[in-house]
């Protein structure tokens, strides 16, 4: 009497989930972001920019992310990846003569862009080097600024009485 029992529909209906989340899983897609990898030998000390390099695509998390223009620290080798952080530091873009100092700013800043400081004593024209994102999303800039304004935007800095307006 085995063919007058009712079929197993709890069991097919567990075999489906497992088979239609396993193609879910096999089928999304891959997180990836470019990452650059050197195209030619790489000496100590030598600056490495887009000439220098081949983008390839990395899966998210898996390298330190690199910013360029950077200075090598260390020799590197075709094909290998470059890093930012440990292996290298940044080409610094202060101007001659200008000096540089941690701002808070708005969100959508990138480095590049010009900056108007304006305080209480009067106004000042920057250029942001590096933006910095903290762990809790304060966002930050290194903002380059000439020598004739440097007080006037510290004492501002250090009181936190001044607005930062950005530019193209």
């Amino acid at each position: 009497m085995f063919w007058l029992s009712p079929p197993p529909y709890i069991r097919w209906a567990l075999a489906a989930v497992v088979v239609l989340t396993g193609l879910l899983i096999e089928l999304r897609p891959a997180t990836t972001v470019p990452h650059p990898f050197a195209a030619r030998p790489i000496a100590i000390g030598e600056v490495v920019d887009d000439s220098a390099v081949v983008w390839r695509e990395v899966p998210v998390g898996l390298l330190a992310a690199a910013t360029l223009p950077l200075v090598s620290d260390r020799p590197i080798g075709v094909g290998e990846p470059v890093l930012g952080g440990d292996g290298a530091e940044q080409v610094s873009s202060i101007p001659d003569g200008w000096w540089a100092i941690e701002v808070d700013i708005p969100d959508g800043t990138r480095s590049g862009n010009t900056v108007r400081l304006v305080t209480a004593t009067g106004v000042a024209d920057g250029v942001v080097v590096d933006v910095r994102e903290g762990d809790f999303g304060e966002r930050t800039a290194l903002v380059a600024v000439p020598d004739a304004a440097v007080s006037m935007v510290a004492a501002a800095v250090l009181d936190a009485t001044m607005a930062v307006l950005v530019g193209g």
